[in-house]
């Protein structure tokens, strides 16, 4: 009888301190929240001599005829590492869907690869822990596929929940923050995540690493700001929405100053509608520069701003916490 095995992987939003996960920054924190829009992936054993791979959201597949020549060209590269780097050498139909648009900044390709990587292991009767997983679905991008990545992504898909990371690049000290009932149904009511465009990072990571690497002293002082939000979050979780709020734009006025393309006048737009429909929070997810954007409402006031939003063709998107790491199932 065949093997069919089902995945599933949760994303991030609201990244506080990103940026600061990465290489070039070295010793950084993160405090971000798991939201239950998944990156699924399904496994089937084809009984034949090669891979088939199918994306449902990019509309493309691709074929490894060749387990030991698997080239890297820009088709689904990230699911072809995933088979390369755990030397799988069986017949598979691999289907690819994810909840979170791509370019959405919130770690989807992140999500994609511990996914993918829990569903390969269940699939080859291999054990790893979240952590293994985790580490293992970072090195896919950047040493298989030599990609700048950060290591926040990768850890918050295979835990889940709320988490605050410390970090010394590459090695992540993972603490998983309890909030009261009452504050998790509040967070839900009131976080708006909205869509703006999908988007590249590419040119922002160059301009941000040569800055840095010049010490240039704004966008030191602006990593250093971020850093510090996100230690400020972890003590401010279960106080007041009012200061969580006050730390999301504060995280967001220092990624903006890190360079201009960090916004643009799609997410300005957006900005000024929750501004001036009693928002208390805003930041662009992920790197910035397109993407989405979570904003905190004040209480009874989001509907109106969703509505405002939605009018001028933004689109809202499920923001429920998720509080499970990654998982899989034999079906």
């Amino acid at each position: 009888m065949r093997k069919k095995i089902l995945s599933r992987a949760p994303v991030r939003i609201c990244d506080i301190g990103g940026w600061t996960d990465t290489w070039f920054y070295g010793s950084g924190a993160i405090f971000n929240f798991c939201v239950d829009l998944y990156s699924y992936v399904f496994l089937v054993e084809n009984g034949q001599e090669q891979i088939r791979i199918k994306s449902d959201n990019l509309g493309i597949n691709t074929t490894i005829k060749d387990y030991n020549s698997i080239e890297y060209n820009g088709t689904l590269d990230l699911i072809k590492a995933g088979i390369k780097r755990l030397d799988i050498k069986k017949g598979l139909d691999i289907y690819i869907k994810t909840e979170a648009p791509p370019g959405s900044g919130t770690g989807t390709s992140a999500s994609v690869a511990v996914a993918l990587i829990s569903a390969l292991l269940k699939i080859s009767e291999i054990e790893l822990n979240h952590e293994e997983i985790a580490k293992l679905a970072h090195k896919l991008e950047i040493e298989e596929l030599k990609l700048e990545s950060g290591v926040q992504d990768q850890f918050a898909a295979a835990y889940g929940g709320i988490n605050f990371m410390e970090i010394e690049y590459p090695f992540v000290n993972l603490q998983q923050i309890n909030i009261e009932e009452s504050r998790r149904y509040e967070l839900e009511k009131q976080l708006i995540l909205v869509f703006i465009e999908s988007r590249s990072s590419n040119d922002m990571h160059k301009a941000v690493i040569e800055n840095y690497k010049k010490r240039d002293s704004n966008t030191v002082a602006s990593l250093d700001i971020m850093k510090s939000c996100a230690k400020e979050m972890r003590n401010a979780i279960n106080s007041n929405l009012e200061d969580i709020g006050k730390i999301m734009n504060k995280n967001w006025k220092a990624q903006k100053s890190l360079h201009p393309l960090m916004t643009n006048p799609l997410i300005q737009k957006a900005e000024k509608i929750a501004l001036e429909n009693q928002a208390i929070g805003f930041k662009c997810n992920g790197a910035g520069g397109g993407g989405s954007v979570t904003i905190l409402s004040k209480i009874e006031y989001e509907h109106k701003l969703k509505n405002k939003l939605m009018e001028n063709g933004f689109r809202i998107l499920p923001c429920k916490l998720s509080f499970k790491g990654v998982k899989s199932f034999e079906l």
